[in-house]
């Protein structure tokens, strides 16, 4: 797992285009397909179970109210959730984050799985060269027009 938190970084909060009750929604700088963010605690939490009852309300709430506003803005039919709690289910990252991962038909080529993609990014590390990672140009502007259309809602 990474040794330092890239989610507790100063930048994350400007990252984020929405914010509710302690959770950020961010854009995935390795996005798998388009719309592809996270939801993740403002603070730092490595576990699910580190949430109160109340916390983990809020974080699936936050997270339904954000797949809502994905789906729709990338005009998509469906979507996955993914949390790996741990490195041996995956979690390259100590810190919790949910992945939404907005689909439509044929959004992957036959025999391609996104789980497969995910664990392939896992193996890699953020910074590693070859992982297909958006410019900090693509990323910024991915974020803010994603924070307009959230406050437009």
């Amino acid at each position: 797992m990474e040794t330092t938190c890239p989610f507790c970084k100063d930048n994350i909060n400007t990252a984020a285009f929405a914010e509710e009750n302690g959770f950020l929604a961010i854009y995935n700088h390795s996005p798998i397909l388009p719309g592809h963010s996270l939801v993740i605690p403002s603070k730092h939490i490595s576990s699910l179970f580190d949430l109160s009852e109340d916390e983990i309300s809020a974080f699936f709430s936050f997270a339904r109210k954000v797949t809502s506003f994905l789906t729709k803005h990338y005009k998509s039919d469906a979507y996955d959730w993914s949390l790996q709690e741990g490195e041996s289910a995956g979690q390259s990252v100590d810190h919790l984050h949910l992945h939404i991962i907005p689909r439509n038909p044929g959004d992957l080529p036959d025999g391609e799985d996104w789980y497969v993609k995910l664990e392939e990014q896992r193996k890699q590390k953020i910074d590693e060269p070859g992982r297909a990672i958006l410019s900090e140009l693509e990323y910024n502007n991915i974020s803010q027009m994603l924070k307009e259309k959230w406050a437009e809602q």
